[in-house]
């Protein structure tokens, strides 16, 4: 159908991270070695971590062609996020009533709150709630980008590694000298061919 777009990439992505932990588990069971590496251990290792390194590889390029073709599109997200009228948040109204009411008490009340056709409005109806929360403390239990958590801190920490890392330390590169770490270490006609 000419109208789809399958998600070929991260299903394959997906795929590389469930084969990881058992060509792993691999390289733990063969890291005991006898005395001075003896033979067996060490080439028990051999495929599982020239399989590994593939995997890796393969999806660190899908990953980059997905990330590059990502349509992001904020106010749909939004509208979506906001078509549930808070439900997708209940259980954040639920931890914020918790400490006041018990575990039980608050999720039977918010579980009353969304079962009715307009949530944000039965909740504000429910007296235990109004005497433990304002209308602005549910407005924010019920907003997602109160849910971001560490994300943005996190993206910021990633973005500036890999600033760092396709600039590479000044010393490493020169006329006269080979690059010993980026973008430029890695390439070469094998790896170009890989591509």
């Amino acid at each position: 159908m000419p109208h789809k777009r399958n998600p070929v990439d991260s299903v394959l992505v997906t795929a590389v991270a469930r084969r990881g932990p058992g060509l792993v588990g691999t390289l733990f069971a063969a890291a005991g070695q006898e005395h001075e590496r003896a033979t067996g251990g060490w080439h028990a290792e051999w495929e599982p971590l020239l399989d590994l390194t593939h995997l890796a590889g393969g999806a660190t390029a899908r990953t980059a062609r997905m990330l590059a073709g990502l349509d992001v599109r904020p106010r749909r997200m939004r509208a979506n996020l906001d078509a549930s009228g808070g439900l997708l948040l209940a259980e954040a109204v639920a931890a914020r009533l918790a400490p006041a009411l018990g575990r039980a008490a608050a999720h039977d009340l918010v579980r009353r709150a969304a079962a009715r056709p307009d949530f944000r409005a039965a909740l504000l109806a429910e007296a235990d709630l109004r005497a433990h929360l304002s209308e602005s403390d549910v407005d924010a239990a019920l907003d997602p980008a109160g849910w971001l958590g560490s994300a943005g801190q996190l993206i910021d920490r990633a973005l500036d590694l890999h600033r760092e890392a396709t600039r590479g330390p000044a010393a490493t590169t020169g006329p006269d000298r080979e690059a010993t770490s980026g973008p430029a270490a890695t390439a070469g006609p094998d790896r170009e061919a890989q591509r």
